[in-house]
């Protein structure tokens, strides 16, 4: 085999496979696109967290019918208010940070939406307050609350004052089979079926994309004929020489010849 042959069957075969790299590119990107088919929508999220902006103006009317005790304001938001649902069911997305406009026309939300409302209305009422954050819970502070096991201190990762940036800092207790629990209760398990059956399925076929392409190759020559292409962009000289024997070959639909 001539040392014009092998190397364009060298380049043959890595043309057609796609570096490790460009697979992980395009296994994130699918992953992204599978979990945010508007990217945008995750960026909005991440940019309202940064920069939390309560809305005293849209819970006005709605403050004035509440009364003013915290705990009993906090009731009623969660029962009446904003009831719980899950980011996939009001966003179609597994996780989003809304405004308090947002959660009010939603009329339902997870933990951040009912925590953007209430620190809201507790800005119109005068009640101190602060947003604290675990990596799994967002919640509202105030004098008199009671904590529980979802709502501490020493599981907070940061606090956020009259909507100020979250200062982070890591939480005096964490327990990281309990939190990876309660990712997967939040994020995965809530995941519409389709979505599910979407985002495995495309990542399945970018893993073994360069075996398919292999197998692909050997069964039906597709390298071949990719290679004889090339061959017939090469000079004439070149072509008459060392690519006519395969263009015959292939004609006659046998294997072989200097350029294979």
């Amino acid at each position: 085999m001539s040392l014009v042959g092998r190397s364009d069957r060298s380049r043959s075969r890595s043309a057609a496979r796609v570096s490790r790299g460009g697979l992980l590119f395009v296994a994130l990107t699918w992953l992204l696109l599978s979990l945010y088919p508007n990217p945008l929508v995750l960026g909005r999220s991440i940019q309202n967290l940064r920069h939390i902006e309560l809305d005293p103006a849209a819970v006005a009317e709605l403050a004035d019918r509440l009364p003013d005790s915290p705990q009993r304001i906090e009731q009623i938001v969660k029962q009446r208010v904003v009831p719980y649902a899950y980011d996939w069911s009001t966003e179609g997305v597994p996780w989003y940070f809304p405004t308090t406009a947002e959660v009010l026309r939603r009329g339902a939300g997870d933990c951040e939406s009912r925590a953007v409302v209430l620190a809201s209305i507790f800005s119109v009422k005068g009640i101190p307050h602060e947003l604290k954050m675990s990596f799994d819970h967002i919640w509202v502070d105030y004098p008199g609350k009671i904590p529980n096991e979802a709502e501490s201190d020493a599981l907070a990762i940061g606090r956020s004052v009259d909507g100020s940036p979250f200062g982070l800092h890591w939480p005096r207790e964490l327990n990281a089979w309990e939190e990876l629990r309660a990712q997967v209760e939040l994020l995965w398990l809530p995941m519409p079926l389709a979505r599910e059956l979407l985002l495995f399925m495309g990542l399945a076929l970018v893993c073994s994309w360069n075996a398919l392409g292999a197998s692909a190759r050997t069964r039906y020559g597709v390298s071949s004929l990719a290679t004889e292409w090339r061959c017939h962009r090469l000079p004439p000289a070149v072509a008459a020489g060392e690519c006519s024997r395969r263009v015959r070959s292939v004609e006659r639909g046998i294997s072989g010849g200097a350029c294979e």
